[in-house]
């Protein structure tokens, strides 16, 4: 029993990644990921149609926003369908992506198969694992009104496109959540083997495999990670001064403008502290092995602390989810996001005030 919701959240993942095209590999009864011609077939027919359609989606979109939000702006349907259309192009980019790089792909989720059947998650890892899959379902479910309201009205070909738009925004929240899931089964790992006796040579042994796998797991997904970040933020932007535009002429506040920025920012977040939390405890499982008189030979206790390179203190490294070399997943760059996004609710909030004088 004590197996049942970790085994689920995570296996239920792996299926929906399946599901969606995002792992385009059959996995056998041994958890080994292979790859095959048909599944591959079928990955590459599904990004193909997605692509050929994608014209026609906007197009429909933009009937939709003109047959439904007659009453807002067009601030308000440019940010919609520009977030509509950043959402699609990105989901096309990551299912293009794992297409081309199955292989790879297929190789890490057999890694981290393996590493699920010795390490298993924790109650308070199950616990934030289903969080994130509840609100993504609850992100879900918030087009529910709309179509109870707006769906007798609309065509059945607005429909479809509106269908085809859902499925595009699943396959990003989705492809969030799995990462998050393997984060999570990575900082498992690292949390259980403070419970383990401090053994030098069983410590190197497995900072140099989970080091290996991480690199791996940052290889593979750094793209992921890079378009997620930047078009979570941009939305996020996006919203902001949706809400603000709103807030500033209207004087209300817009419940379903602010539930998607929470909801974005949110699971942005939890990606972001999961990575942050990986190379925390990855510092500490090197300094514990440097605790345990693990000494290259000419340094000292207090250089060997210090952020010697590779190999000098071979086989201990760090992990870094460094992204296309551009910037690092942790605390501090979450702080310089935040502090670009109040900036820019302050140049928001001058050029509004500045507009209303004028006025």
């Amino acid at each position: 029993m004590s197996r049942l919701p970790h085994v689920c959240g995570l296996c239920l993942l792996l299926r929906f990644w399946q599901l969606l095209a995002l792992a385009p590999f059959r996995i056998g009864g041994s958890k080994v990921a292979r790859c095959q011609r048909w599944m591959t077939l079928s990955a590459a027919c599904r990004w193909l149609l997605l692509t050929s359609v994608a014209p026609f989606i906007v197009w429909q979109s933009w009937e939709i926003y003109e047959a439904t939000n007659v009453r807002l702006s067009t601030v308000f349907k440019t940010i919609a369908l520009a977030a509509m259309i950043g959402d699609f192009l990105i989901s096309l980019a990551l299912l293009g992506t794992h297409l081309l790089y199955r292989k790879e792909l297929a190789n890490l989720v057999t890694g981290l198969a393996r590493l699920h059947r010795r390490r298993r998650l924790s109650w308070w890892s199950t616990l934030f694992l289903w969080l994130k899959l509840l609100l993504s379902l609850y992100e879900l479910l918030c087009n529910v009104p709309f179509l109870e309201g707006a769906g007798s009205r609309l065509p059945w070909t607005q429909l479809a496109a509106f269908g085809v738009q859902l499925y595009v925004q699943h396959v990003s929240s989705v492809y969030a959540n799995g990462i998050f899931g393997g984060m999570l089964l990575i900082l498992e790992c690292y949390n259980q083997l403070d419970q383990e006796e401090p053994i030098l040579a069983r410590l190197l042994l497995k900072e140099r495999s989970w080091l290996i796998l991480v690199q791996r797991f940052v290889k593979v997904f750094q793209l992921g990670f890079f378009l997620l970040v930047i078009g979570n933020f941009i939305n996020i932007l996006a919203n902001i001064y949706a809400f603000m535009s709103y807030f500033t002429s209207l004087h209300g506040v817009p419940l379903t403008i602010s539930n998607n920025c929470l909801i974005m920012a949110v699971q942005l977040y939890a990606v972001v502290l999961a990575a942050h939390l990986c190379q925390v405890r990855s510092g500490r499982l090197r300094k514990s092995c440097l605790e345990l008189e693990y000494l290259p030979e000419g340094l000292t206790r207090e250089q060997a602390m210090t952020s010697t390179p590779f190999p000098l203190v071979s086989p201990t490294g760090s992990v870094r989810f460094c992204i296309l070399g551009l910037f690092t997943l942790d605390n501090s760059f979450w702080l310089f996001l935040v502090s670009y996004a109040m900036n820019f609710i302050v140049l928001i909030l001058q050029f509004s005030l500045e507009n209303m004088k004028q006025a």
